[in-house]
């Protein structure tokens, strides 16, 4: 066991640990407290990055592994941590997503701070968990913990609507877990074994009929978790009751988790093929092009700002499932640089959207005239993000956009293809609804009057903090759009790994 491999605990137990100490910080001062957070979250960065360039050739050449095992290995409970290329790409974009969102927290968050930080670290640490397990327990185990930190920060700022959307949210969360549960007994009465290495090579074993019970528990415990149509209605209520960072975590990051869960359990686990023979995987892009379609209707009738935005992301996620469902090279590299440029957006966007409604009186789209006037950089930022998720060139969310629309016409899959097209299209529509309301001018004083004076409280000198971060991600956003193939070799390593998943299963049952 070399010290190489203990970072996958670190990765785990750091969060853990600071989320620990944030609990009881009570008598932290607020300074003490940010700089802890800020500190974990480099030092977590740090790490993952480490894990990228120490093993930057092996990276290169497909052959990075490590492995770190909890207990005795010939037992069906023993806890297994394995990161491949896919796992470390998602790491990184995961950390790098969550150490901005921490950034901005800091100064977001007024009160309660202690409480905000243990919760949100432990969401982290449960997220490296999911991301790193490579036995279907700890699966689990880790995704019932992110339903059960993530229920107490959706009603963080508690009021009637936030908890009704915290009781569903768990609602539907412990529903998909019981799923999910439900497959993993099945799989252990039939194989005797968790490790999804070992379920990999003998799931053909399995009776059709099981099988097909499986992976159908499977499927409606991840279409629940991931929003997709017709269980997507809890979704735009949790998404935009929470205070904005969480939004940022649960739109921008925690959606891309679950379908990083779906690749490992469809082709590195149970092989892919096996979705095609019993005529799932037809129904699951069909089902996945409907929701993406529904998710930009509805987003277009939402008569809130963050609203809006959780419904665009069920659009995004429908289109990003739908890809992966394709089963090609193309559409694999399409659907991994979209997570990737998806999670910068719409982290970006929430975190912004949050940032102009501290000045609003309510979230509603009347309430929004004269926004543009007041923060005039920040709604510059939130309008190159807007136009990034539509898909404008030279953005990275054009870039993305068009490899999936590539991926859909090589395919010949041409409901995809309009599928992209008509969507972005009507993000047009819903995004230019709000901006231009954003910069009418408002005729009545009083209401200004009291709008200055809420903001004049709201704003501390500390929001120049957040509107770096805005700036920051706006950054990226665009850097990342000229500078798109920087994510070719990680993505296409991934891609290697989601294709010959052989080579993972051999490494985790040979450690």
């Amino acid at each position: 066991m070399s010290w190489m491999n203990i970072e996958l605990i670190l990765l785990i137990a750091l969060p853990a640990v600071i989320a620990v100490i944030m609990a009881f910080s009570s008598s932290f001062k607020h300074q003490t407290r940010n700089i802890l957070a800020v500190t974990g979250a480099g030092i977590e960065l740090y790490l993952v990055f480490s894990l990228l360039i120490f093993n930057f050739e092996a990276v290169k050449s497909s052959n990075f592994f490590l492995q770190f095992t909890i207990g005795y290995s010939n037992t069906p409970f023993v806890i297994n941590f394995a990161m491949d290329n896919l796992s470390l790409l998602f790491s990184l974009i995961v950390t790098a997503a969550v150490f901005l969102i921490v950034i901005f927290s800091t100064q977001y968050i007024r009160d309660k701070e202690n409480r905000y930080f243990a919760l949100f670290f432990l969401v982290f640490a449960s997220i490296q968990g999911t991301i790193l397990t490579a036995d279907l327990f700890t699966l689990y185990l880790f995704i019932e913990a992110i339903t059960i930190f993530t229920t107490p920060l959706i009603s963080f700022n508690k009021t009637e609507k936030t908890t009704r959307a915290a009781m569903q949210y768990l609602f539907y969360g412990i529903t998909g877990g019981v799923f999910f549960f439900i497959s993993i007994i099945l799989i252990y009465f039939n194989l005797g074994t968790l490790k999804m290495a070992a379920v990999a090579e003998s799931f053909v074993l399995i009776s059709t009929p099981m099988q097909l019970t499986i992976i159908i528990f499977f499927l409606l415990a991840l279409i629940i978790k991931l929003g997709i149509f017709p269980i997507h209605f809890w979704l735009p209520r949790a998404h935009s009751a929470c205070p904005a960072p969480i939004s940022a975590l649960l739109s921008g990051v925690l959606l891309k988790v679950y379908l990083y869960i779906f690749m490992r359990l469809f082709w590195t686990m149970i092989a892919f093929d096996f979705l095609v023979e019993l005529h799932l995987s037809t129904f699951v892009l069909d089902l996945a092009l409907v929701s993406s379609l529904i998710g930009h209707v509805f987003a277009l009738q939402a008569d809130e700002l963050k609203k809006m935005l959780a419904y665009s992301s069920i659009g995004h996620i429908g289109m990003i499932l739908a890809v992966l469902m394709l089963n090609t090279e193309a559409a694999f590299y399409g659907g991994l640089l979209h997570i990737t440029a998806h999670m910068m957006m719409k982290s970006g966007l929430f975190l912004s959207s949050g940032y102009l409604l501290r000045t609003t009186l309510s979230h509603h789209i009347d309430d929004l005239k004269g926004i543009g006037h007041k923060n005039r950089l920040v709604f510059i930022a939130f309008i190159i993000i807007c136009l990034g998720t539509i898909g404008m060139p030279p953005l990275i969310g054009f870039v993305s956009k068009w490899f999936v629309l590539l991926a859909f016409l090589e395919a010949r899959h041409y409901f995809g293809a309009f599928v992209v097209g008509a969507g972005s299209i009507i993000a047009l529509i819903y995004y230019l609804r709000y901006i231009s309301q954003a910069y009418e001018t408002v005729k009545s004083e009083s209401k200004t009057l009291r709008e200055e004076l809420i903001s004049l409280k709201a704003f501390f000198k500390s929001t120049n903090i957040m509107k770096n971060v805005i700036y920051l991600f706006t950054l990226l956003i665009i850097f990342f759009g000229l500078g798109y193939k920087i994510f070719e070799m990680p993505i296409n390593t991934a891609i290697f790994e989601l294709l010959n998943p052989q080579k993972y299963i051999e490494l985790v049952l040979g450690g």
